[in-house]
């Protein structure tokens, strides 16, 4: 057994002082999607108190070697699902951390009632996936992220495509733009999003409810209205890609993304991403991340054309406590 086997292990909530700390260990088991101590705080700002949230660390001394969370899912309909997330230091597990952390986790749910529990775990890192099925979680959806880095993107060899669908009647517009030239575009929008849900591969078959949308997209600051993008013919929606927003100098994450069934086939989403691409870079994004099922073909052929690269597959697990008769 490694020396810090016999050490002391003490769990207590996570505070503020202790953001730091989270934000190495974070950054050390997930390099690829690393965070900022910034970008944690801001989240803690903005957090609506109305879903509940909590997070406990694990130290030795005063060493942090492990953290876990959960946190309610936004939505009416979803109001007894909870994300929950377990992280131990490489060098302290398979001693009982990561168990003393869920244990705990578990223990704090009890409140809240929870019915669903989601969690993560990636293809690259096997134990975290093992972990999770000891626990009783089951694999429901496989996911694959992918990122570009924009300094070297050319958007040269994609000008003829555009250029086609310009001469097509085919507009691209930032949310910023089309919100400002038509006050009324976030119904129209709303419904492009829900037909565009309809086909996207998931792991269970849901609605995108208009308040959840509303808080999402219009609300707050998810979204980087400059960066999303919307292709109009004439007045109407015929394609978008969502972004969402990020501090200059980090990555943006874009999100949901979809073109009307009759104008598929005709490069609109690959276009819509160009012109993203170069916001973004203009703005001083150094990398765009992404993620679609693995099942979605469509929008991995998308991806691949710009030049994303894939990363291991992000495993999305699930415990119904209802079927497994688990009392939290």
């Amino acid at each position: 057994m490694p020396e810090n086997a016999d050490c002391a292990v003490m769990v207590r909530p996570m505070t503020p002082e202790d953001y730091d700390r989270f934000v190495a260990l974070h950054n050390l088991v997930y390099p690829t999607r690393t965070r900022t101590l910034e970008e944690v705080r801001e989240a803690e700002r903005k957090r609506d108190s109305k879903y509940a949230a909590g997070r406990w660390a694990a130290f030795v001394d005063d060493q942090m070697i492990g953290f876990a969370g959960y946190a309610q899912w936004t939505g009416e309909s979803h109001r007894t699902w909870f994300q929950v997330n377990v992280v131990v230091d490489e060098s302290f597990r398979r001693q009982g951390v990561g168990a003393s952390l869920y244990a705990r986790l578990f223990e704090e749910l009890a409140q809240h009632d929870p019915k669903v529990l989601r969690a993560d775990a990636y293809e690259n890192l096997p134990a975290g996936l093992l972990f999770a099925l000891s626990l009783g979680f089951k694999d429901v959806f496989r996911e694959g992220p992918s990122h570009l880095d924009l300094e070297p993107f050319d958007a040269a060899p994609f000008a003829p495509l555009l250029e086609r669908l310009e001469r097509e009647g085919i507009e691209f517009l930032s949310y910023a733009e089309h919100q400002e030239r038509d006050g009324g575009f976030a119904e129209p929008l709303y419904v492009a999003y829900c037909d565009a849900w309809k086909d996207v591969p998931k792991e269970e078959e849901s609605e995108i409810l208009r308040d959840d949308w509303q808080e999402w997209v219009l609300d707050g600051s998810q979204l980087d209205f400059e960066i999303s993008t919307v292709a109009l013919s004439g007045d109407r929606i015929v394609g978008f890609c969502e972004v969402g927003s990020a501090a200059e100098g980090r990555p943006v994450y874009a999100g949901l993304a979809g073109v009307a069934r009759p104008e598929r086939k005709r490069g609109i989403a690959t276009a819509a991403y160009v012109k993203a691409i170069e916001v973004a870079r203009r703005q001083g994004h150094p990398q765009m991340q992404t993620s679609s099922g693995i099942e979605n073909g469509a929008m991995q052929t998308v991806y691949r054309k710009l030049g994303f690269v894939r990363e291991p597959v992000w495993i999305q697990l699930e415990k119904r406590l209802e079927e497994t008769g688990t009392v939290v």
